[in-house]
C-alpha cells in the first residue's frame, strides 16, 4: 500500500510542485524555459573527429525537423554558450559514457526564462577507448532526442522525467527482436516493424561496469525501453 501511495505521489509530482512553490514567487516549470526551442536555432558542434563529423554531419541533416540548425566547431561552441541566441547539440563525456546531450544556452544567473539549462541526453558510447559501434544507431537517437523535445515543450510530466517519459507501452503490430547482433542488423537493414535491443556499454569502474539497455524501433525509431544496469568485473 505504501509503494503504490509512493508512485502516486511521485506520478503527480511535476504537475503540483509549481503550485506548491508558487507562494516564493513566479515558478518557471521545463516547459515554460523550453517554450522558446522551436523559434531557436539548434547549433550542431563537431568534435573535430573527421569520421564523427561525418556520420553526424549527415544524419542532421537528413533526419533534423524540428528547429532551425547550424553546425559549429568546438571553440565557436565555448564563445557561444554563454549568450541566449542559441541551443546546442554536442557530445560530453564523463567517466563511463559519451553521451548526445542538447543544452540551453545562457548566463548562469538571472532570469529563469534566459539562464542556462541541460535538457536531455542519450547515452552513444563509452568514454573509454570507444569502438562506436553504436554510431549505427545515430538515427535512432537523433529521433529520440526530437521526439523527447516535441513533448517536453508541451508536458511537464515528460520535462521532468527525461527520455523514460517518452518510453512506449504500444507494442502492437511489432515483432520483438531479443538477439543484439541479431537486432543490429535488422537496424542497419531497415527492417520495418521490429523493436530491437541497443547496449551502450560504460567504461569499467572499480569492480563494477554499468550498461544502459535501450529497445528502439526500426522504422519509426520509438524508444520502448531505457534502463540503466550494472554488472560486476572480474578483476584477476
Amino acid at each position: 500500500m505504501k509503494k503504490g501511495l509512493l508512485k502516486y505521489f511521485l506520478a503527480l509530482l511535476p504537475a503540483v510542485l509549481p503550485l506548491l512553490l508558487s507562494a516564493q514567487g513566479t515558478i518557471y516549470t521545463r516547459s515554460a524555459r523550453l517554450a522558446d526551442f522551436p523559434q531557436k536555432t539548434t547549433k550542431i558542434v563537431l568534435s573535430g573527429e573527421p569520421s564523427l563529423d561525418a556520420v553526424l554531419t549527415e544524419e542532421i541533416t537528413s533526419r533534423w525537423r524540428i528547429s532551425p540548425y547550424e553546425f559549429c566547431t568546438e571553440e565557436e561552441y565555448d564563445a557561444l554558450r554563454t549568450g541566449t541566441r542559441y541551443y546546442f547539440l554536442h557530445f560530453k563525456s564523463d567517466d563511463e559514457f559519451t553521451w548526445m546531450h542538447l543544452s540551453k544556452g545562457g548566463p548562469s544567473e538571472g532570469n529563469p526564462l534566459k539562464t542556462a539549462m541541460e535538457v536531455v541526453s542519450i547515452p552513444v558510447f563509452s568514454a573509454e577507448d570507444p569502438s562506436k559501434d553504436e554510431l549505427v544507431f545515430l538515427p535512432a537517437f537523433i529521433d529520440i532526442v526530437q521526439e523527447y523535445l516535441l513533448k517536453a515543450v508541451v508536458s511537464d510530466k515528460v520535462s521532468y522525467r527525461g527520455l523514460a517519459g517518452i518510453v512506449s507501452r504500444n507494442k502492437k503490430g511489432k515483432h520483438i527482436c531479443t538477439d543484439a547482433d541479431q537486432g543490429r542488423q535488422l537496424f542497419i537493414d531497415g527492417e520495418p516493424d521490429y523493436i530491437v535491443p541497443v547496449i551502450v556499454w560504460g567504461s569499467p569502474l572499480g569492480r563494477h561496469r554499468h550498461y544502459w539497455r535501450m529497445r528502439v524501433s526500426t522504422d519509426d525509431h520509438l524508444l520502448y525501453e531505457y534502463r540503466r544496469k550494472r554488472v560486476k568485473v572480474k578483476i584477476f
